[in-house]
């Protein structure tokens, strides 16, 4: 009968704290900004409107560009070109990122019609 009336409480308690232990080693989600519109390009930051909305993202060397045309404007930056040689104000993107505290991370940004 003791173990019972130890078994039950301590059981109860390891299923309450092990779902947030496990959601503390994870990776940050991935999430996805379909169909935007670049408004501004910088070396550290892209500001994208969608649905009426100015969401602002920031970029670093990680951060990958890919679509039409993006690889002839990486040979004519000699193989070495920045986000602002690859994206412009009015091109459409789709922006795949990650949420890491309050800053929203590009790891993926899709031009899919250039201006």
């Amino acid at each position: 009968m003791r173990f019972r009336t130890l078994g039950v409480p301590m059981l109860a308690a390891a299923l309450l704290v092990l779902p947030a232990l496990s959601s503390a080693g994870q990776k940050a989600k991935k999430e996805l900004l379909p169909n935007g519109t670049v408004k501004s390009v910088t070396a550290s930051a892209l500001v994208v409107t969608a649905k009426d909305k100015d969401v602002t993202f920031a970029v670093d060397s990680k951060t990958r560009v890919v679509g039409k045309g993006i690889g002839t404007k990486s040979k004519a930056a000699a193989g070495k070109p920045t986000i602002v040689d690859l994206v412009k104000a009015g091109d459409r993107v789709t922006v795949t990122y990650q949420t890491m505290g309050s800053t929203m991370q590009a790891s993926r940004i899709e031009v899919s019609s250039a201006k």
